[in-house]
């Protein structure tokens, strides 16, 4: 194929001046979108649009034109318009030297983000010669059912189809040699392995990547692909689509005070669109109400305040921990201690000490076995906590031996746990885990927790569905792990301390006094 996009200078030649066509529907390549009579002229006409991404769409789609799909539509939404000359107007600037454009949307549902996504796809690699791209989304299906079944309608309609060949996993040019260097490819995100973001790389030429369903890809692979943003006279283009379905991850902070120096952020109400379906929308509101968390994720475009999988809501675990209580206000319950042992590795083994509605403390080892964490949970008890007169431990994995320790230590009011058995209340939550959780939610309308944003994030950071039965059923810290989520160490033992307040009897382990074996030694 004649290599007709944008064709970068030689070292020698003279820097080439931007070119700046117009915007919208003024231009007169958008007034006239006749047929070119060769491939190279049509790629030369797409050419022009490399610093146009709006009026690439304007004209490279059959806009009104009879008989087509797209015979009754006018043109981009408003917020897709303004996000496309958006991007432009940032690469112009840039000109030769490059630019990092980075754009985030958030909406409901049935706004044209697909659309959008599949726009800046066919835009980004057919304007620039050799460009790179990656599109990645929630799940690897809903990459091919619903990202990539999108590009291919719009590939469908795009003036230039036959120029570029789209596949299954990737779109580039046809019949060119070079399409190794010349491509966007759809890969599925692992936050075990991000190495297809940390090598996006392409050094002057221009770089695309996008995220769809932003706030279910795992932070690790936004980290990594920072590293891709580095590359100097290159054009980047970061894009990120989503429903803002969690409030936590580094989705949501792109829309807060750590996101906006870098990102320009769009939010965007189905309610305004105009590709939304209105009636569907009404029976949302007249079904959960307009200020439920289902209506704000799925029309509103905002994050839910507990989150449509987030057991814990964000704003009242702030509360919890501005809050500040009087002495009395706590000091008839009983002090309880609970302990979450962890394996070696990136977790803590974490005590927390707990009187009531009041978080006193919290003790954080990490690279300790059980023996060693069962004295010290030993010693805290006698030297700091002396009153407390219940001690739970989950009893699983590394707690095994922690709790065969602590049985010898007499009169330690041991009580071990294991999270998977059934529940006190076992028709609402599915084991004693997801029961502990739930009462530690409850707890939160007046309690005083630390003020520690790394609680709150691990808090509000666990999903939740529901079992066969309909009862509470916590994400798993294996599927957390998979989803780029470290394990909620001081959140579950905070939450352990609540087992506590499920038990109708005392501590089944006052230990006693050990016999201890004799040791013969043979010289």
């Amino acid at each position: 194929m004649a290599r007709r996009a944008i064709i970068l200078p030689e070292d020698d030649a003279p820097p080439r001046q931007p070119k700046t066509p117009p915007i919208g529907p003024a231009s007169p390549l958008v007034q006239e979108r006749g047929p070119a009579t060769t491939d190279d002229e049509l790629l030369e006409t797409l050419a022009e649009f490399e610093f146009d991404p709006y009026g690439f769409v304007l004209w490279a789609f059959p806009w009104g034109e009879p008989g087509t799909e797209l015979e009754h539509e006018t043109g981009p939404d408003e917020w897709q318009r303004e996000l496309l000359q958006y991007v432009g107007a940032r690469l112009r600037e840039g000109g030769d030297v490059g630019s990092l454009v980075q754009v985030a949307a958030r909406s409901g549902h049935g706004v044209g983000k697909s659309a959008a996504t599949a726009w800046l796809i066919l835009w980004a690699i057919s304007t620039f010669e050799n460009t790179r791209g990656v599109v990645t989304a929630m799940t690897e299906p809903q990459l091919r059912q619903k990202t990539w079944a999108e590009l291919a309608r719009w590939h469908g309609l795009f003036i230039g189809r036959s120029l570029f060949e789209l596949t299954a996993t990737s779109i580039k040019p046809a019949h060119n040699e070079e399409s190794k260097e010349w491509r966007i490819d759809a890969v599925p995100w692992s936050a075990q392995q991000p190495a297809a973001f940390a090598g996006l790389h392409n050094k002057g030429r221009r770089i695309l990547l996008l995220m769809d369903e932003g706030s279910e890809i795992s932070d690790v692979i936004y980290e990594v692909s920072e590293g891709a943003m580095t590359d100097t006279d290159t054009q980047i283009i970061w894009a990120v689509f989503g429903n803002p379905t969690t409030s936590t991850g580094r989705f949501f902070d792109l829309f807060g005070d750590k996101g906006r120096r870098r990102w320009r952020t769009w939010t965007i109400d189905s309610r305004n669109s105009k590709f939304s379906n209105k009636l569907l929308i009404k029976s949302w509101a007249d079904e959960y109400g307009d200020d439920s968390d289902f209506f704000r994720v799925r029309v509103k475009g905002l994050p839910p305040r507990a989150g449509v999988s987030n057991f814990i809501a964000p704003e009242d675990v702030r509360k919890a921990r501005d809050r500040v209580l009087r002495y009395n206000d706590y000091a008839s319950y009983p002090i309880v201690m609970a302990v979450d042992p962890a394996e070696f590795g990136d977790n803590n083994s974490v005590v927390t000490v707990r009187q009531g509605p009041k978080v006193h403390k919290r003790y954080r080892y990490s690279g300790i076995d059980g023996i060693d964490l069962a004295g010290r949970v030993a010693d805290i008890r006698m030297k700091e906590w002396p009153t407390c007169g219940w001690v739970g431990v989950e009893s699983t994995g590394i707690g095994a031996s922690c709790v065969a320790a602590l049985r010898r230590v007499p009169g330690f009011p041991l009580y071990p746990i294991n999270p998977a058995l059934p529940a006190a209340d076992d028709q609402t939550y599915c084991n004693i885990r997801a029961e502990a959780w739930g009462r530690m939610r409850e707890a939160l309308e007046f309690a005083q927790w630390l003020d520690d944003d790394d609680l709150q994030e691990q808090a509000c950071s666990v999903n939740y569905g529901y079992d066969g039965r309909m009862r509470y059923q916590l994400e798993s810290k294996k599927d957390m792990r998979r989803r780029g989520v470290s394990s909620p160490d001081d959140a579950d033992s905070l939450a352990l301390t609540y087992v506590a307040d499920t038990i109708t009897v005392k501590p089944g382990v006052k230990a006693r006094a050990q016999p201890q074996k004799r040791r013969i030694v043979i010289m």
